[in-house]
């Protein structure tokens, strides 16, 4: 675990700059556990999970097992950063370097047993979330750091952790010289990373063929 790191003055909201009680510290495998949650409770009404998981009843537990699975590759093979309060992780941001992402083989096969636990949870939405999976290992830019997923607990939202994340992403991929890439699909998040630098680069994609939610890919220079 890094040295924590004082967030700066940021706020979720334009113009009112406010200091975060957390600090910002990377992600451990010992953390993944509660950082999944945290994520899949921040990101549960995203059109494209809603669309993807369609049971509310059920989409915590699919994106959980989800969200384990990723993080687990990400503080291997990338960088998450988390905010924490307390002891509790509060916020959480998984990035990939250029060239790290998709999975390769071996990094699959090291996850065998997460995607058996994932295909038992989402076993009737498999074929849609292949697809998701395709569409976003295409759009990812071989040259660009990918912004993989973002979270805060729901309840801590709008007080500038997300971009207190946004901040320790971007002091690390800066000095890189490279850009930084991402997708979205709830269209009120585009505002949002437009205003921390991202701009679209492409047309959006449809989740499914000409219908579903839209996925659109945005680029920060």
């Amino acid at each position: 675990m890094s040295a924590p790191t004082p967030p700066r003055d940021s706020s979720d909201d334009a113009g009112t700059p406010r200091r975060i009680p957390d600090v910002i510290e990377t992600l451990t495998p010992g953390d993944v556990p509660a950082a999944a949650r945290v994520l899949a409770d921040a990101l549960a009404e995203d059109p494209g999970y809603t669309y993807l998981f369609p049971s509310a009843a059920r989409r915590a537990r699919e994106l959980d097992a989800l969200y384990r699975m990723t993080l687990s590759d990400a503080v291997r093979h990338g960088t998450v950063f988390a905010t924490r309060h307390a002891g509790d992780v509060t916020g959480v941001v998984a990035v990939y370097p250029p060239g790290a992402y998709p999975m390769d083989a071996r990094r699959w096969w090291r996850q065998s047993w997460r995607l058996v636990r994932l295909a038992l949870h989402a076993r009737e939405h498999s074929r849609a979330l292949a697809r998701f999976g395709d569409l976003t290992s295409e759009g990812v830019p071989g040259d660009a750091w990918y912004v993989e997923a973002v979270g805060v607990r729901p309840d801590l939202q709008r007080q500038g952790r997300g971009k207190a994340l946004f901040e320790a992403v971007h002091g690390t991929i800066d000095g890189s010289g490279a850009a930084a890439y991402l997708e979205t699909t709830k269209p009120e998040n585009v505002g949002y990373y437009r205003a921390l630098g991202y701009d679209p680069v492409r047309d959006r994609v449809p989740l499914a063929a000409g219908e579903g939610p839209w996925i659109v890919p945005m680029q920060r220079a």
